[in-house]
């Protein structure tokens, strides 16, 4: 994979200096105590293939303390399912297997592509107003998803909003860096102006302004990996997997 080591430490370090969290012998344990339904704030990586019975004991007990459902994710590094599954299903653990794009960039190496351009402003923390209405509209009225926002803001991370001719939001990303890797996410066009090359102009934006910086992503979209082609990113399919104590809770069957 490309740039692994990179972006493997980008992964492993950048949610820390916005999540409480435990460094272990084995991994790492990330948690959001004011935002537990957040599940990309509350979770664990495994990286050592040994005593696989106590460290989900581990974790369940710093989970169960917090009174936050365990979870464990799968990150660059970590260790395969296929070993991971036997002890999933025995400490009662629902999976969920799926295929993504990783997509990967040197901002050096690309040109600005987009002809016509939206208005793209950076946005100073906390969001507020239309911005903060666009965010909850992506997680459909949840407010998980835009207090993680705010915290990666606070840490630092940039969100770029797109804007249409009557000067409303109506595109979204947020750049997260670390050391010199940037990591995309949250993308997001409101429905009625998809196609329309907003959430391009977003992306686009961000390469840009990270112009000497290694850029990466994912998607499980086709359509939107279409676009980060066009933009200069290169992919390969991956599989990833979600581990949670119990059943599978609705976000996760999207």
């Amino acid at each position: 994979m490309k740039n692994s080591e990179q972006i493997t430490q980008f992964e492993k370090y950048s949610p820390m200096s916005y999540l409480d969290h435990k460094l272990t012998s084995w991994g790492r344990m990330l948690c959001d105590t004011e935002n537990k339904e957040s599940y990309t704030s509350n979770y664990a990586v495994v990286y050592r293939n040994e005593n696989i019975d106590e460290i989900i004991m581990e974790v369940e007990e710093y989970y169960d303390s917090r009174n936050i459902v365990p979870k464990i994710f799968n990150r660059l590094g970590s260790v395969e399912l296929d070993i991971l599954k036997p002890y999933f299903i025995n400490h009662g653990y629902a999976i969920r297997e799926f295929d993504m794009e990783f997509m990967t960039l040197d901002a050096n190496s690309i040109e600005d592509k987009i002809a016509e351009k939206p208005e793209i402003k950076t946005i100073n923390p906390p969001l507020e107003g239309r911005e903060y209405s666009l965010a909850i509209e992506q997680d459909n009225g949840k407010t998980y998803g835009v207090k993680l926002l705010n915290k990666q803001l606070a840490s630092g991370s940039k969100m770029f909003f797109a804007y249409d001719e009557f000067k409303k939001p109506v595109s979204m990303a947020l750049a997260e860096k670390y050391s010199n890797v940037v990591y995309i996410s949250d993308v997001y066009t409101t429905s009625s102006m998809r196609c329309k090359g907003y959430g391009m102009a977003v992306v686009n934006n961000i390469i840009q302004h990270y112009d000497n910086s290694l850029i990466y992503l994912y998607t499980d979209n086709p359509d939107a990996a279409s676009i980060y082609r066009k933009l200069g990113f290169s992919g390969e399919s991956v599989s990833s997997w979600w581990a949670i104590k119990g059943s599978l809770p609705e976000w996760c069957m999207e």
